[in-house]
C-alpha cells in the first residue's frame, strides 16, 4: 500500500511538474523572466532554472534519500555523484557488490538514452544501456513499457541474471519486484496513443 501510495504521489508531483513548469512565454521549467530580446525582433531569450530531474521512474524514490533530492534536482544528469553513490550504495546493502555496480552502470546517469541509429519503431526501456538485453538497442521508452516493474525487478529481482549481464547473486526479494499495478496496454494508433484514465 506504501508503495502504491509514493508511486501515485510520484506520478502527480511529475504531472504537477510538466504542467505547472510551462510559462505563458511557452518556457518549461523556466521561473525566470526573459533576460533579452535580440536584435532585429528574434525570439526572446529565457533563463533556464531547473527544478526537476526526474528522466528514469523510481531511480531516485529508490535510492536516493528524500533529504538529497533537491540536491539532485538542481544538479546535471552526468554531474550528480550523490545519486551515482546512493545507487550503489543502497543496492549493496542487500545485493552483492557485482549486482550493485551493474546497477549504477546501468542507471546513471540518470537520462533517457537512445540510439538513433537503431530502429526507431521498437523502443525499449534500458535497450540502450544493456545493449539489448531488454527488448532493442534503441532504447528509450515504449508506451508499453511497465517502468516500474523493470526497474524494480532490476534492483530486487533477477532481470540482471536473467538478461546474461551478470551472475545470479541468488539474493532477490521476490516481494518486491512489483508494484502490483496492472497496465492493460490498450493503446491506439493516433495521438495521444494512451486510453483514456479511468
Amino acid at each position: 500500500m506504501k508503495l502504491r501510495y509514493t508511486i501515485g504521489l510520484v506520478g502527480l508531483a511529475l504531472a504537477g511538474a510538466i504542467i505547472g513548469g510551462c510559462s505563458a512565454n511557452g518556457s518549461i521549467g523556466s521561473t525566470n523572466p526573459p533576460v533579452g530580446q535580440p536584435s532585429g525582433g528574434g525570439p526572446k531569450q529565457v533563463a533556464y532554472k531547473q527544478i526537476e530531474l526526474l528522466s528514469r521512474p523510481a531511480v531516485k524514490e529508490a535510492f536516493e534519500m528524500f533529504e538529497d533530492h533537491d540536491k539532485t534536482n538542481r544538479s546535471e544528469p552526468y554531474n550528480d555523484p550523490v545519486l551515482q553513490g546512493q545507487i550503489e550504495s543502497f543496492a549493496a546493502a542487500f545485493r552483492d557488490q557485482t549486482t550493485a555496480q551493474t546497477l549504477q552502470a546501468v542507471l546513471y546517469p540518470n537520462v533517457m538514452k537512445a540510439d538513433l541509429s537503431q530502429n526507431t519503431t521498437t523502443a525499449s526501456y534500458l535497450g540502450y544501456e544493456t545493449g539489448g538485453a531488454t527488448g532493442s538497442k534503441f532504447g528509450g521508452r515504449g508506451l508499453n513499457d511497465d517502468i516500474i516493474d523493470i526497474s524494480l525487478g532490476a534492483l530486487f529481482g533477477n532481470t540482471l541474471s536473467a538478461l546474461g549481464l551478470i551472475p545470479d547473486d541468488h539474493k532477490e526479494v521476490p516481494c518486491l519486484t512489483t508494484d502490483n499495478v496492472a497496465y492493460d496496454k490498450s493503446n491506439t494508433t493516433t495521438f495521444p496513443y494512451v486510453q483514456a484514465p479511468l
